[in-house]
Protein backbone atom coordinates (compact mmCIF):
# COMPACT_ATOMS: atom_id res chain seq x y z
CA UNK A 1 0.00 0.00 0.00
CA UNK A 2 1.29 3.33 -0.92
CA UNK A 3 1.18 5.97 1.69
CA UNK A 4 0.47 9.91 0.57
CA UNK A 5 2.99 12.08 2.88
CA UNK A 6 3.05 15.83 3.06
CA UNK A 7 4.64 17.81 5.65
CA UNK A 8 2.74 16.80 8.21
CA UNK A 9 2.97 13.36 8.90
CA UNK A 10 6.65 13.14 7.01
CA UNK A 11 8.63 12.85 10.19
CA UNK A 12 6.45 9.54 11.50
CA UNK A 13 6.05 7.72 7.95
CA UNK A 14 9.64 8.46 6.86
CA UNK A 15 11.99 9.43 9.55
CA UNK A 16 10.89 7.00 12.10
CA UNK A 17 9.98 4.28 9.94
CA UNK A 18 11.75 0.83 11.42
CA UNK A 19 11.54 -0.65 8.03
CA UNK A 20 13.41 1.37 4.74
CA UNK A 21 11.27 3.74 2.54
CA UNK A 22 11.01 4.63 -0.54
CA UNK A 23 10.05 7.77 -1.59
CA UNK A 24 8.63 9.08 -4.63
CA UNK A 25 8.73 12.70 -5.83
CA UNK A 26 6.07 12.94 -7.95
CA UNK A 27 3.66 16.25 -9.62
CA UNK A 28 0.02 15.55 -10.75
CA UNK A 29 0.66 16.91 -14.38
CA UNK A 30 3.67 14.62 -14.68
CA UNK A 31 3.16 11.96 -18.11
CA UNK A 32 6.36 10.19 -16.26
CA UNK A 33 5.32 10.06 -13.09
CA UNK A 34 1.79 8.00 -14.50
CA UNK A 35 4.03 6.03 -16.57
CA UNK A 36 5.69 4.68 -12.98
CA UNK A 37 2.25 4.14 -11.04
CA UNK A 38 1.91 0.10 -12.04
CA UNK A 39 5.84 -0.44 -11.10
CA UNK A 40 5.58 1.69 -7.82
CA UNK A 41 2.11 -0.03 -6.75
CA UNK A 42 3.98 -3.70 -7.66
CA UNK A 43 6.40 -2.72 -5.30
CA UNK A 44 4.47 -1.52 -2.48
CA UNK A 45 2.62 -4.50 -2.86
CA UNK A 46 5.53 -6.95 -2.86
CA UNK A 47 7.15 -5.07 0.20
CA UNK A 48 4.57 -5.06 1.83
CA UNK A 49 5.73 -5.31 5.67
CA UNK A 50 9.13 -5.29 4.85
CA UNK A 51 9.14 -1.70 3.28
CA UNK A 52 7.18 1.84 2.53
CA UNK A 53 6.27 3.02 -0.42
CA UNK A 54 5.80 6.56 0.30
CA UNK A 55 4.27 9.32 -2.08
CA UNK A 56 5.09 13.04 -2.17
CA UNK A 57 3.54 15.55 -4.13
CA UNK A 58 5.84 18.31 -4.83
CA UNK A 59 3.63 21.12 -5.07
CA UNK A 60 1.60 19.87 -2.01
CA UNK A 61 5.02 19.31 0.25
CA UNK A 62 6.94 22.01 -1.53
CA UNK A 63 9.04 22.53 1.83
CA UNK A 64 9.99 18.90 1.26
CA UNK A 65 11.09 18.82 -2.67
CA UNK A 66 13.22 21.71 -1.51
CA UNK A 67 14.89 19.70 1.17
CA UNK A 68 16.06 16.75 -1.17
CA UNK A 69 16.40 19.37 -4.29
CA UNK A 70 13.85 18.00 -6.23
CA UNK A 71 14.02 19.73 -9.74
CA UNK A 72 13.11 16.00 -11.75
CA UNK A 73 9.96 14.34 -11.33
CA UNK A 74 9.77 11.38 -10.56
CA UNK A 75 12.69 11.74 -8.02
CA UNK A 76 12.68 8.47 -5.81
CA UNK A 77 14.73 8.87 -3.05
CA UNK A 78 15.52 4.97 -0.76
CA UNK A 79 15.22 6.27 3.46
CA UNK A 80 17.05 3.93 5.39
CA UNK A 81 16.86 5.10 9.31
CA UNK A 82 15.42 8.58 8.75
CA UNK A 83 18.78 9.03 6.26
CA UNK A 84 18.51 9.67 2.53
CA UNK A 85 21.01 6.54 1.08
CA UNK A 86 19.67 6.53 -2.57
CA UNK A 87 18.35 8.50 -5.43
CA UNK A 88 17.12 8.26 -8.89
CA UNK A 89 15.23 10.26 -11.06
CA UNK A 90 13.19 9.67 -14.23
CA UNK A 91 11.18 6.50 -15.98
CA UNK A 92 13.19 3.59 -14.07
CA UNK A 93 12.70 0.09 -14.25
CA UNK A 94 11.14 -1.86 -11.70
CA UNK A 95 15.07 -3.88 -11.20
CA UNK A 96 16.16 -0.13 -10.54
CA UNK A 97 14.15 0.44 -7.58
CA UNK A 98 14.29 -2.54 -6.13
CA UNK A 99 17.87 -2.81 -5.71
CA UNK A 100 18.06 0.76 -4.53
CA UNK A 101 15.49 -0.86 -1.70
CA UNK A 102 17.48 -3.96 -1.03
CA UNK A 103 20.70 -2.13 -1.51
Amino acid sequence: MKIRVTAKNYPQEVLRSETPVLVEFFAVWCGKCAMMEDIVDEIAEEYDGRAKVCQIEIEESAVLAAEYEVNVVPTFVVFREGKPVNYASGVLGKEVLTEMLEG
